[in-house]
Parts: structure tokens; C-alpha cells; sequence
């Protein structure tokens, strides 16, 4: 479980998964979803689409937990490690065009980020879920990007985010 965090901010967790090469994979977002609200995303430039796997943890669970279960929903990959934990929670506001996803709840989400080591190869990859599992596609496309080609790419929301993790995880993914 989590400590006590800001109950404006959604609990959740991110990852930064590398591979061999210290590429980071990324995921370019589903701009039109079967979920009530989340089409406000469209009105975001193509280019601002991509993002690492990120999401909610779920009542009673560890971050150590929902990591596994949210990379594995949203990429299909297993054959993950853990290489590090960040220090502390990050932190953003979601934008007011965006928030009604969450119908009021939350303002934005508080993150506690892991970087994980790939073990496997890129067939592993999987980005439709099961349909039994209750789960939705998030990504339509993925690629490994180079860190310096992240941020141009991601939703400006995130970008200060993006650019912590980064610096926070860099001399481990550099190993």
C-alpha cells in the first residue's frame, strides 16, 4: 500500500522500460477511446501522443504490484526487472479539457516511477489485451526512442515530469 498522498491526486505508478540499448520504450496514445470523455485527448497535436506506460494502482495494492500489472496491460511484456525506484512521488495537474475523465475525482495523478530492464525481445510486445481481461487499448503504435527524443513527443502536461524522471534515473540507465 501507499503512504497517505494528496487525495486530489490519483494514485499511480510509471514506467520507464529500457531495452539493451538504453532506448526507453514509448507508446503513441489512442486518440479516440470506447470509454466515456477520454476523445478530449484528440485535440492534442499527433506529435504529442506518446507517452510511457503509466496507471492507476488499485485499492490494497503496492506500487511494487501495479507496476508488473499496468506495464503487462498496457504492452503485453512480462519479462521485465526492476532497476530502480524513484526517490519520491511526482506530481501533475491534469488540464481542465482532460479532467473530465476522471469526473471530478482527482486534478491529476501523483506517480511513484520504476525503471524497469526489458529481458525479452520486441515479439513480447502486445498491445491489445485480452478480451475477457475488462482492459481497453491504449496504444496504437510503440517504438524504442532515444531520451533526447521524448519530450517533443509527449503531452505537454507531462513534460516536467518526463524531464525528472529522466534526470533522476539517467546514471542508472546509463550502466
Amino acid at each position: 500500500m501507499i503512504d497517505k498522498l494528496d487525495e486530489k491526486f490519483r494514485p499511480c505508478v510509471g514506467a520507464m522500460i529500457i531495452n539493451d540499448k538504453s532506448q526507453i520504450w514509448i507508446g503513441k496514445r489512442i486518440t479516440k477511446i470506447k470509454k466515456e470523455g477520454l476523445e478530449e485527448i484528440s485535440n492534442y497535436k499527433d506529435r504529442k501522443l506518446w507517452q510511457m506506460p503509466q496507471g492507476g494502482i488499485d485499492p490494497g495494492e503496492k506500487p511494487e504490484e501495479a507496476i508488473f500489472r499496468e506495464v503487462y496491460e498496457e504492452t503485453g511484456l512480462k519479462d521485465i526487472k526492476i532497476l530502480a525506484v524513484s526517490d519520491h512521488w511526482y506530481q501533475y495537474k491534469i488540464p481542465k479539457t482532460i479532467l473530465n475523465n476522471y469526473k471530478g475525482k482527482f486534478v491529476g495523478q501523483t506517480q511513484k516511477w520504476f525503471l524497469l530492464q526489458h529481458l525479452g525481445n520486441d515479439n513480447d510486445v502486445n498491445l491489445v489485451p485480452d478480451e475477457n481481461s475488462g482492459n481497453y487499448q491504449e496504444f496504437t503504435d510503440w517504438k524504442w526512442e532515444n531520451p533526447e527524443k521524448i519530450l517533443d513527443q509527449v503531452i505537454d502536461f507531462k513534460t516536467e515530469t518526463y524531464k525528472k524522471v529522466f534526470k533522476e534515473f539517467k546514471n542508472i540507465r546509463m550502466l
